[in-house]
């Protein structure tokens, strides 16, 4: 007699005659319309016993389970259980006999066409030596491989547990770590710090200043800029590091010629600098950075006060707040002497007693007072 696929239910080298009815019989009331999934053999199988849901046949159901009763349900288990029993031990013995796997190949001779051929013909000779190479091993037979598996389960966790950690701990984690790399290349190149991340003199300078940016006022330092301004033109000049409302930059005509020229060089300072930043990777306009590091609105305001102009009359020169400038002179006093620490650090006598000088200068009248509530 003819035998559908659908009614395969293992294919082995062992012979043994198994009753199907002993393990299933027809579901009772189906009626027509389930007819069409009856067809089907394998649609809505139902487990007879343990496991055997993997050996289901359509619209089946274990008999012994609601229906039969007493002595006939007990044998009928028993052979199920034996049923099952020779199922597996027939599995053992195909996994013991190692059937050479099916070349698909055969099977898709006449749809691979050029060099699809090539490329299906590799993965199967690939997938046969891996099968092969798989089948040689013995230790899924093993009797303890429950255990020895959530042992190797558990290591393997620990092992990307540790590794996780270790990422997470590590530079390459830190979302500011490029830009870290990029402004130490530019410290490197500024001679701030050596090739071996050692602070030289120039960033020990700069680790003097911390009230408005200290590479402007390194750079400065070092370049000599303020050695021969007066102490009134000095501190007039920091103005601009301290002083950040939007105003009118144009210097004034009546200042120096001296103090103008040394705020010139500043703002080339700061563009170079921003140049040089931009050239190490750093998202920075040079025209930008200069305009945001150095605000010229208080130069002239500064410079009068110095000088020992009354707070009324430097008012008149500007459309600043009077609160504004006696915060920007306030601030300018801590700059004083932190440039003159700076003085102190590259051995500069001449710059240090001007600073001094500077910060006697402005620290006078109705700006440093304790308390503008005067009687």
């Amino acid at each position: 007699s003819t035998i559908e696929y659908d009614e395969v239910l293992f294919a082995s080298s062992m012979k043994l005659k198994i009753d199907s009815s002993k393990l299933y019989k027809e579901e009772k009331g189906a009626g027509r319309a389930g007819s069409s999934r009856l067809s089907n053999s394998f649609f809505n199988a139902k487990p007879a016993a343990r496991n055997i849901d993997d050996f289901g046949f359509g619209n089946m159901k274990p008999r012994g389970k609601k229906n039969d009763l007493g002595s006939s349900q007990a044998t009928e288990e028993h052979s199920v259980e034996k049923v099952v029993a020779h199922l597996v031990e027939a599995e053992e013995l195909e996994s013991n006999v190692a059937l050479p796997p099916m070349d698909l190949r055969d099977c898709l001779k006449s749809s691979q066409q050029g060099d699809d051929v090539l490329h299906f013909g590799s993965m199967c000779k690939q997938a046969s030596q891996l099968l092969m190479e798989t089948r040689s091993y013995k230790s899924h037979l093993h009797s303890s491989l429950g255990s020895h598996y959530a042992t190797v389960e558990k290591r393997e966790t620990l092992r990307g547990t540790i590794q996780t950690l270790r990422h997470l701990l590590s530079n390459e984690s830190l979302q500011l770590f490029p830009d870290f790399l990029q402004r130490k290349s530019l410290l490197k190149t500024l001679n701030y710090i050596d090739n071996n991340d050692i602070v030289m003199v120039k960033g020990r300078v700069a680790c003097e200043c911390n009230t408005c940016e200290e590479i402007i006022v390194t750079e400065m330092v070092f370049e000599g800029i303020l050695n021969d301004l007066e102490p009134a033109e000095i501190v007039a000049a920091l103005s601009a590091l301290i002083f950040q409302e939007k105003s009118d930059s144009e210097l004034d005509s009546e200042l120096p010629e001296t103090l103008r020229e040394t705020c010139e060089a500043m703002k080339k300072i700061a563009i170079n600098l921003g140049q040089l930043q931009n050239d190490h990777g750093l998202m920075i306009d040079p025209k930008d950075y200069c305009e945001s590091s150095l605000k010229f609105g208080l130069v002239h305001v500064v410079y009068e006060w110095a000088l020992g102009v009354p707070f009324s009359n430097i008012c008149e020169l500007t459309l600043v707040q009077e609160g504004s400038i006696v915060r920007c002179i306030t601030r300018l006093d801590e700059l004083c002497r932190e440039v003159r620490n700076c003085a102190r650090v590259v051995g500069n006598p001449t710059l240090y007693r001007k600073m001094e000088e500077a910060s006697v200068a402005i620290k006078r009248d109705i700006v440093f007072s304790s308390s503008l509530y005067i009687t």
